[in-house]
């Protein structure tokens, strides 16, 4: 094994999530550069290096040195130790305080600090601040370093290295050597698989008991997850167990079973096994929800009702029909309601109508207006004039720990809670937020009941609205406004499974044309170039398809897209990450929830500017993304959290809407296809609608109405619970 020591004099390659890096390296031992390869915890310029590796031959580049371990060497010449101290690593650190430092503490100082950080306080000019910032970047590169090693050395992909950090920080090894299998449960994006392959890599025994019990529990959440049922039964779960640990026989599999059922990860109810936290968010929504639908009717003066209602009526030049003024009353008399219906039905005038009203009535109260997207929220926020905001924000989760900070013990201090595009909340979400609402004594739920489910496990919208125990209304006269939108008529004739495809030549803005998978491409080209040059730009123009792979499939399309909306120009930056090639002012699509900088699932932004690492003011390649104002920076950390938006799925779009909707219904989806899907899809369109492919895929998609597969039992639950007090949430 060869040995050099040095500097890294050009950084040619560093990815930020995997910490590979391809350098060259100015040695002590060699007259010229060394072209190295290998994984580094971090760079900094200011580091001298102890390498160890070997020479390889890469058949494209040749000649390189591969790095196999390194360790920094701690500056001992004064001008270097104030070089490094003063350098980007240490914040609000300066070459003046550097400077004192080694006054101070002479030529052994980077010693001195990492055995005892508070031998700082004998500087001039040192704080609490500086001391802590300069010990835990030296401690830090010591722990990122045997971190990096530890995975180096087992052979182990870095890929998750800098989220898996993220979350255990100095705990990491700890976690990793003891129960690699935690992670599943604790890092978002780590399942079984990965935690799997870690394991077996660091010699955990095929048959330990953690791998076999953590498997089990996977292959019931796998399941779970896959079809958004809350429980599933011992022989699916076993079948699917089967395929990670074949070993295990039937009656050892029961044995583990046994365990988990015993240490309460897994829930038993007769013949269904649920997850133990999907289990009590069934549990807690019925508990909790009951307290609503049980308290007391609101009493109002019916003739003070009356005359806000005459008053709002003429403010707003509108006059509610029978069917509004009783959702309208309902909503002040009852704790609970859901308002249900399509589109073009008023539930936006009724829930305008409804906050104004509450507003007048209940001056000092206060409200809580949420929806799962951020996009949603912003359009709740427009009808009423009040603030919205996502769940997630409201209930301040956090990424990393996958907590709500606003709980059962911390209650949001809100009177009347109003969540729009209801149909998307999921079982785990809808508990987490009812534990958080012991204060709320007034709750609305707004949804269309013929749209997509949630795509995590439940169905809670259907659920409550079967048992027939919500005070409900439910729309269903379209307005004369709406009466002469194809898209609107079109929407309610497959709500209601009377679909004519005669509407299609009946209405302007609707539109069908036939054509095969592989034309499907210059077909949504042709339609995206008409609209452009009839001024619509991008953001007006959204194209929806149910799957991502194929000729006409979600990546397909959004390449032909980003060459027509946006093509090269050589004075647009452009940044390859994988198979995507993102250049500055294309339309994104963010797919993970980012709270912190209030950006969310399924929001859309635009990439105003990409960032090359310079090693000065950018550590690494950086995309800029305006989501309507909010400014968010991504680094390889986070680039998969992105992906290109000029076309996007189904269940993304869900609680957006956009002027044009182009959507391809093929036969290549057949095994995607059915009602509430393309019933969602249409209904995103504000102005017109495309739909292109096969006219007989599109009548057999609206045909069958069968989810099936989706099984919950917080029905049951609800039918089962007994009538609570409220005096039992005091």
């Amino acid at each position: 094994m060869l040995e050099y020591t040095g500097i890294i004099k050009q950084v040619r390659f560093y990815s930020e999530e995997t910490k590979f890096i391809v350098c060259v390296i100015d040695s002590e031992q060699e007259d010229k550069p060394i072209l190295a390869t290998g994984y580094m915890s971090y760079v900094n310029p200011q580091d001298k290096y102890h390498f160890q590796g070997d020479y390889i031959i890469h058949p494209k580049y040749g000649k390189q040195f591969q790095i196999q371990s390194y360790e920094i060497i701690l500056a001992d010449d004064e001008s270097e130790i104030i070089r490094y101290l003063s350098s980007s690593l240490f914040k609000g650190i300066g070459e003046k305080q550097a400077t004192a430092i080694v006054e101070t503490l002479g030529k052994d100082a980077l010693n001195k600090i990492k055995e005892d950080k508070h031998v700082l306080d004998q500087v001039r000019g040192m704080n609490e601040k500086k001391r802590e910032t300069i010990a835990e970047v030296l401690s830090s590169q010591d722990f990122d370093q045997e971190v990096l090693s530890f995975f180096m050395g087992h052979g182990i992909s870095t890929k998750h290295l800098a989220l898996i950090q993220a979350v255990y920080q100095e705990h990491t090894l700890d976690i990793l050597q003891n129960n690699p299998y935690q992670l599943i449960d604790d890092i978002d994006g780590i399942g079984f698989k990965t935690a799997d392959d870690l394991a077996l890599k660091i010699g955990v025994d095929p048959l330990d008991e953690n791998r076999i019990k953590a498997a089990i529990l996977y292959a019931l959440k796998e399941a779970c997850f896959q079809d958004g049922s809350t429980f599933h039964e011992h022989d699916i779960i076993f079948k699917r167990f089967h395929r990670y640990i074949p070993a295990i026989s039937y009656e050892q599999f029961d044995d583990y079973l046994d365990q988990l059922l015993e240490e309460k990860k897994i829930i038993q109810d007769v013949e269904k096994y649920y997850p133990y936290d999907l289990y009590e968010s069934e549990v807690t929504i019925c508990q909790t929800f009951k307290r609503f639908i049980d308290a007391p009717l609101y009493q109002y003066e019916d003739e003070e009702v009356e005359q806000l209602l005459n008053d709002l009526q003429q403010q707003l030049s509108i006059e509610y029909d029978d069917l509004q003024k009783e959702a309208i009353h309902l909503f002040l008399k009852q704790s609970a309601m859901i308002l249900t219906g399509g589109p073009g039905t008023g539930k936006t005038t009724i829930v305008e109508a409804i906050m104004k009203l509450y507003i007048k009535l209940n001056p000092d109260q206060s409200i809580a207006l949420v929806a799962p997207t951020g996009r949603a929220a912003k359009r709740l926020s427009e009808v009423t004039g009040l603030e919205a905001c996502t769940i997630h924000r409201l209930l301040k989760w956090d990424l990393h720990t996958n907590t709500f900070a606003i709980n059962a013990q911390n209650p949001l201090d809100v009177d009347l809670l109003v969540i729009d595009e209801f149909s998307m909340v999921d079982t785990l979400l809808f508990s987490n937020l009812l534990s958080a609402s012991r204060k709320v004594s007034k709750i609305l739920l707004i949804g269309d009941d013929q749209q997509l489910p949630s795509v995590a496990p439940g169905h809670v919208l259907k659920d409550l609205l079967d048992c027939e125990m919500v005070p409900t209304v439910r729309l269903n006269r379209i307005y004369r406004q709406s009466q002469e939108s194809g898209i609107v008529q079109l929407a309610h004739s497959i709500r209601n499974d009377q679909y004519d495809e005669n509407l299609f030549f009946e209405y302007k803005d609707i539109h069908f044309q036939t054509c095969a998978s592989y034309d499907v491409v210059k077909y949504v080209q042709v339609l995206v170039s008409k609209a452009m040059k009839e001024g619509y730009d991008a953001n007006d123009i959204q194209v929806l398809a149910p799957m991502y792979n194929g000729v006409a499939g979600i990546d397909a399309l959004n390449d032909c897209l980003q060459d027509l909306l946006n093509p090269h120009d050589e004075f647009k930056n452009e940044l390859r990450v994988g198979k995507r090639i993102y250049r500055e002012g294309d339309k994104i699509l963010q797919l993970k929830n980012r709270i912190e900088d209030n950006v969310f699932n399924g929001d859309i932004g635009t990439l105003v500017e990409i960032c090359y690492k310079d090693n000065f003011e950018y550590l690494t390649d950086t995309l800029i993304v305006d989501f309507d104002g909010t400014y968010v920076e991504y680094t390889a950390n986070d680039f998969y959290t992105i992906t290109h938006a000029y076309c996007m799925s189904i269940h993304k779009s869900q609680g957006n809407e956009f002027k044009i909707v182009i959507m391809p219904v093929l036969k290549d989806y057949y095994i995607m296809l059915r009602k509430n899907l393309i019933y969602t899809g249409l209904t995103r369109a504000k102005q017109s609608l495309f739909v292109i492919g096969n006219h007989q895929s599109f009548q057999y998609g609206i045909a069958n109405n069968h989810d099936e597969k989706r099984r919950t039992t917080l029905k049951e639950k609800m039918l089962d619970t007994p009538t609570l007090s409220p005096y039992d949430f005091m």
